[in-house]
């Protein structure tokens, strides 16, 4: 199990009080920001697919030219 999903399962196991502390221990520690009031947050599937091609932005017009030739 890797740390990260250690840390994971340790925080679904805290009550809220015990969430609500260790949050504000790490944003401390690690210097995060405060959320802004009013700001929502992105859905979690937000980043989630990947075509594994690098940037699709920068790479356009070899894509376009990779599907004209098909």
């Amino acid at each position: 199990m890797t740390a990260k999903e250690l840390l994971h399962r340790l925080v679904e196991d805290l009550g809220e009080p015990q969430a609500a502390e260790a949050l504000t221990w790490m944003r401390a520690r690690y210097a995060l920001p405060e959320p802004v009031d009013g700001q929502t947050e992105l859905p979690e599937w937000v980043g989630m697919f990947s075509s594994g091609r690098g940037d699709l932005a920068e790479r356009h017009e070899e894509i376009l030219r990779d599907e004209d030739a098909a």
